[in-house]
């Protein structure tokens, strides 16, 4: 079975309520022959595909991945496969579910950003995220260095100085900046307003608001 199709019949399978936070140290520590992590179906496949054999990088990317299937253990089955069918019934999509989550996990640096992508898929089974704002949102996550995704995270700010934020406007979390303007008398008598006094801001990314919203709170320090 490829890799895309058996990551959606991971997605749908009631096998993931299996699934305990031990399981991620477990891919680390095992040589994964036997045991639960052969029922995940994605995960049986990449031990099917290496023979039972596992790189250092297949590890690391089997971790990944359980910690985002980890998010959906308490989604009812009707949902996740509703969720799942919905993109791929959707004439838009040209990259299938399976396909597109698999991307967007390797490049995740490590297991806590697939953990947060992980947190927004469910919150997009359960309805609370569009498809497109869970994929945006995904895409900031992973080109945000992940001490400063924390930062944001757990901060309240949604504008910031061009010098405040220059570390974070690259990944999206914050959009361009604007120019905040006062007029004076005398420009409003002319009618053709000018720039007295203006200083440039950036504002937070609509869509890294929604990220914030469903992840302030799930942050481990």
């Amino acid at each position: 079975m490829k890799l895309d199709k058996s990551l959606v019949e991971s997605i749908k399978s009631n096998g993931i309520v299996k699934i305990t936070l031990d399981i991620g140290e477990a891919i680390i520590d095992s040589n994964l022959e036997d045991g639960i992590l052969k029922d995940i179906p994605f995960i049986g496949s990449i031990i099917n595909l290496n023979k039972g054999f596992l790189s250092i990088q297949d590890r690391i990317f089997s971790k990944k991945m359980i910690s985002f299937l980890y998010q959906l253990r308490d989604i009812p089955e009707d949902k996740r496969i509703n969720a799942i069918q919905k993109i791929e019934d959707s004439k838009e999509e040209r990259i299938k579910a399976g396909e597109k989550i698999i991307y967007l996990i390797d490049k995740a640096d490590d297991h806590i950003k697939a953990e947060f992508i992980g947190i927004l898929f469910s919150e997009y089974v359960s309805e609370n995220l569009s498809y497109e704002e869970f994929k945006k949102c995904s895409e900031i996550i992973n080109k945000t260095y992940l001490d400063d995704l924390k930062w944001f995270l757990k901060s309240d700010y949604v504008r910031l100085t061009m010098e405040e934020a220059s570390d974070l406007i690259p990944s999206g979390l914050f959009d361009m900046p604007y120019t905040i303007t006062i007029e004076n008398a005398e420009s409003r008598y002319n009618d053709s307003p000018y720039v007295i006094e203006g200083y440039n801001k950036v504002e937070i990314n609509p869509y890294a608001e929604k990220m914030r919203l469903f992840l302030k709170n799930r942050i481990v320090t």
